[in-house]
């Protein structure tokens, strides 16, 4: 999947949720008033663009905290993951296998959850 698109209701949101169980999920937090969030958002395009052939085997979505605050407030309830914006969760099988905030929202940190999670789900060491 090229880029990251942006989730704009809870009927969408709880699809992405549910193909979870096929195809793991990056969900990204974002805020458009929060200079962290528009560094954290850099890093996320960087990792697609940089690592295109990891980045695709994971769904992307963004929400964007102040434009829809009823599903972020959603994801924090469902996930039982307290809120931060910049905030990134790896959701797979419908159940949060990673998260980070701000500076922790980088492209080497982010392509070395996706690989660890790809050999885990593959079952091998290899690098896909």
């Amino acid at each position: 999947m090229a880029g990251i698109m942006i989730v704009q209701s809870k009927e969408h949101l709880e699809q992405i949720i549910a193909q979870t169980d096929i195809t793991p999920l990056f969900l990204y937090k974002h805020s458009s008033q929060c200079g962290s969030s528009r560094v954290a958002h850099a890093s996320l395009n960087q990792f697609i663009n940089k690592y295109g052939n990891i980045a695709a085997q994971f769904q992307l979505y963004v929400i964007r905290v102040i434009e829809e605050k009823p599903l972020s407030d959603y994801v924090t309830a469902t996930f039982n993951v307290p809120h931060f914006s910049p905030q990134i969760l790896l959701i797979a099988n419908r159940s949060v296998r990673w998260k980070a905030t701000h500076q922790q929202i980088n492209v080497a940190n982010l392509r070395n959850v996706a690989l660890h999670h790809l050999q885990s789900v593959n079952g091998t060491g290899d690098t896909p």
